[in-house]
C-alpha cells in the first residue's frame, strides 16, 4: 500500500476515478450505493437523536458530508456522515453550555461546533499534520469507545422507555435519573423498541446484507398508523420539512466559541483517528493508494458544508465502509449514490416518516453500539502492556464521572505523560566485551569484567530536556565509582542508540565531558549519528572534545583508546582480559618471565 499524495485535477481529486473506469466498476459502485443507502437513512436519523438533534437533521448532515467527502477524499470505500461517537461527543460539548437538546439555539450552536470541527480538519489535512491523530493511543480510543458506547446505550433507554430522563453523558446521572422514573415506562413504546430491535438483530442472522433498520422503520411505523400508539404515549418523528434548509451561517459567538475549542478539538481529532484507521485499513487490504492528507481535507469540507444547513459533526463509519468494502465498491461514486439517494429520501420521502416511533431509531442505535461496550479488551491491553492497560481502564472509568470530551483529554494527557516519563529515565548501559561471543554486552546481567581504565557506556535514547540531567547525574556517578575501583582513564560514549538531542541535551553532553575531565578521566566517543553530529557542533563539541577522541565504530574506538592507556598496569594490576588487545600486553610478559 502507498501513502504518497494521488494526483488533484483543479482542486478536485475525483477525475482519476474514471482511469480504467467500465460498465462493471459503474454496476459494483450502483449495487454497493442503493445497498448502503438502505442502511444509511434510518441510521442517520437516529444518530440525529443521539446528538440532540432533531431526526431530520441526520438526513441533512447525510446528504452533504457524504457527498462533500466523497468528492474531495481519497478513499473508495469511506462513508462519511453521521457517526455514533462523534454524534455523542458533540453533545457533551453542548452539554457544558446547559443548552437544551432540539432547540433552536442547540441547532444553531451545533452548526458552530461543525464549523469549527471542519475548519480544524481542514487546516490539518492542508498543512499536511495528519501525523498529530497519533497522539491519540490505542489504550485511550479503547478506553473511552468501551464507556461511550454504555453512554450511548443509557441514553437510548428513554426513547425505548418512552419517558424523559436528564439530558447528560454523565454515567451514574443517567442510570440514578432513570431507575427513579421507572414507572413511568410506557409499555406500548417499550414493545415497539423490543421489536424494532430484534428486527434489526434478526436480519443480521439472516443475511449481514438485509436491511434491518430500514425493515424496522418500515414496520414500526405501520403498526403505529394503524393502531394509533401515538395517542397512547408512543413518541414519534411527527412533522418532516421536505428539502433542504436555506443555507445559514452558524452564529459566530466568540464567547461561545472560548467555551467549546477544546472540546471542539476533541471532537475533530478523534473523528480523524476514526476517518484514517478506516481509510487505512480497508486500502491496506485493497492494495489501494491513498492519500491521509486529502481524506482529511474532505473531511473538513464535509463538516463545514453541513454547518450551513443546520447540520452537526459528521466522521467516517467504519460499518458504512465496511459494507461498501464488503459489495466491492470500486470508485466513491458509491458514497455519491448512497448520498444522492439519501437526498431523494429528503426533497420526496420525508413526509412518510411522520409516524416513525422514536423507539425504533433508538433501536438502531443499540444494535450500532451494543458490540462496542468490550472491556474485556482493556483486559487484553492490560496483559500485554500493563501501563497501556492502566491508561485504557483510566480513561473507561473517567468517563463516568466528567464530560466525554474531557475524559479522553484526560487519557491522551495520561497516554503521553507516561510515555514522556520512561523517557525521563532511559536505561544506560554499562558495556564489555564477552568473551564467548566476542561482543560487547551488558556487563550486570552477565556479570562480566570490565577494563579498569576504559568505562564503555552506552545510554540507550535519544537526550531530550526531558532527560538529559538524568543522563549526565548517571554517568558523573558512574566515573566517580570507577575511580574508586582504579585508574580510570576514558570513559568511552556509545551515541549508537542517541538518534536525536535537542538543545538541552546537547549542552548536557558538553558539560558532561568537562566533568570527566575535571575528575580526572577523558570522554571519547562512538557512533555520533550524521543527524546528531551537526546539533552537538552547534553547541561547541569540536571545542571540548579531542578530536582524536571520536570514533566511527566499536572496534576502532577500542583499538585507539587502548593504544593510550597504562599498559604496564595493565601487565602488572590487572587481572582480567577484557578485550584481545589485552592479551597482545599480557602474552609479552609471560614471554618476558619464560625467558628470564
Amino acid at each position: 500500500m502507498k501513502t504518497e499524495s494521488l494526483p488533484v485535477y483543479f482542486g478536485f481529486p475525483f477525475p482519476r476515478w474514471f482511469k480504467g473506469y467500465s460498465k462493471d466498476s459503474l454496476v459494483r459502485d450502483l449495487v454497493a450505493g442503493i445497498t448502503v443507502a438502505a442502511v444509511y437513512v434510518p441510521q442517520a436519523m437516529a444518530y440525529a437523536l443521539l446528538a440532540g438533534m432533531p431526526p431530520i437533521t441526520g438526513l441533512y448532515t447525510a446528504f452533504i458530508a457524504t457527498i462533500v467527502a466523497a468528492l474531495f477524499g481519497s478513499s473508495r470505500f469511506l462513508g462519511t456522515g453521521p457517526v455514533a461517537m462523534t454524534c455523542l461527543l458533540s453533545a457533551s460539548v453542548l452539554f457544558s453550555l446547559h443548552i437544551q437538546p432540539q432547540s433552536d439555539q442547540w441547532v444553531a450552536y451545533m452548526g458552530l461546533l461543525a464549523l469549527m470541527v471542519g475548519i480544524v480538519r481542514l487546516l490539518v489535512g492542508v498543512f499536511k499534520l495528519g501525523f498529530i491523530v497519533d497522539l491519540i493511543s490505542n489504550s485511550v480510543v479503547i478506553g473511552f469507545t468501551a464507556a461511550g458506547a454504555i453512554v450511548i446505550a443509557l441514553s437510548q433507554f428513554k426513547h425505548m422507555l418512552g419517558y424523559q430522563v436528564v439530558s447528560s453523558t454523565h454515567i451514574f446521572t443517567v442510570l440514578a435519573d432513570m431507575i427513579k422514573k421507572i414507572e413511568l415506562t410506557n409499555p406500548y413504546t417499550l414493545v415497539i423498541g423490543v421489536g424494532a430491535y430484534l428486527i434489526i438483530w434478526g436480519a443480521k442472522r439472516v443475511n449481514p446484507y438485509l436491511p434491518g433498520a430500514l425493515i424496522a422503520v418500515f414496520l414500526t411505523a405501520l403498526v403505529t398508523y394503524l393502531f394509533k400508539l401515538q395517542g397512547k404515549g408512543v413518541a414519534i418523528v411527527g412533522e418532516v420539512p421536505q428539502g433542504l434548509p436555506d443555507p445559514t451561517l452558524p452564529p459566530i459567538d466568540f464567547q461561545v466559541m472560548s467555551q467549546m475549542w477544546g472540546g471542539a478539538l476533541v471532537v475533530a481529532f478523534f473523528g480523524l483517528i476514526e476517518a484514517v484507521a478506516i481509510a487505512k485499513t480497508l486500502a491496506i487490504r485493497t492494495g489501494d493508494k491513498w492519500d491521509p492528507n486529502q481524506e482529511l481535507i474532505g473531511q473538513g469540507l464535509a463538516n463545514i458544508a453541513v454547518a450551513f444547513f443546520k447540520g452537526f459533526p459528521a466522521g467516517g463509519s467504519f460499518s458504512r465502509s465496511s459494507l461498501n468494502y464488503a459489495l466491492g465498491a470500486k470508485s466513491p461514486l458509491a458514497s455519491i449514490v448512497t448520498g444522492a439517494l439519501v437526498g431523494v429520501t429528503l426533497f420526496l420521502l420525508a413526509p412518510v416518516f411522520y409516524y416513525l416511533p422514536k423507539a425504533t431509531l433508538a433501536a438502531v442505535v443499540l444494535s450500532a453500539v451494543i458490540n462496542l461496550i468490550r472491556p474485556q479488551d482493556i483486559i487484553r491491553l492490560y496483559k500485554i502492556n500493563k501501563v497501556d492497560g492502566v491508561v485504557g481502564g483510566l480513561t473507561f472509568i473517567s468517563v463516568f464521572f466528567m464530560d466525554l470530551w474531557v475524559a479522553i483529554t484526560l487519557g491522551v494527557i495520561l497516554s503521553l505523560g507516561t510515555f514522556v516519563y520512561r523517557t525521563m529515565y532511559p536505561r544506560i548501559v554499562i558495556l564489555s566485551r564477552d568473551p564467548e561471543s566476542k561482543t560487547f554486552v551488558n556487563v550486570e546481567k552477565r556479570e562480566l569484567p570490565e577494563c579498569p581504565q576504559i568505562l564503555y557506556i552506552r545510554p540507550n535514547m535519544s537526550i531530550y530536556f526531558g532527560n538529559a540531567q538524568y543522563v549526565y547525574e548517571y554517568i558523573v556517578e558512574k566515573v566517580r565509582e570507577r575511580l574508586l575501583k582504579g585508574p580510570l582513564k576514558f570513559v568511552l560514549i556509545d551515541m549508537e542508540a542517541v538518534n536525536y538531542t535537542d538543545a538541552t541535551g546537547s549542552e548536557a553532553l558538553i558539560r558532561l565531558i568537562k566533568a570527566i575531565r575535571a575528575l580526572g578521566a577523558e570522554a571519547a566517543f562512538a557512533n555520533i549519528g550524521c543527524d546528531v553530529y551537526p546539533l552537538l557542533e552547534n553547541a561547541g563539541f569540536g571545542e571540548v572534545v579531542k578530536h582524536e577522541l571520536v570514533f566511527d565504530s566499536k572496534g576502532q574506538s577500542i583499538v585507539e583508546l587502548f593504544a593510550r592507556i597504562d599498559h604496564d598496569y595493565c601487565r602488572e594490576q590487572c587481572p582480567y582480559v577484557v578485550f584481545k588487545e589485552c592479551l597482545t600486553v599480557k602474552e609479552k610478559e609471560l614471554e618476558e618471565k619464560k625467558t628470564a
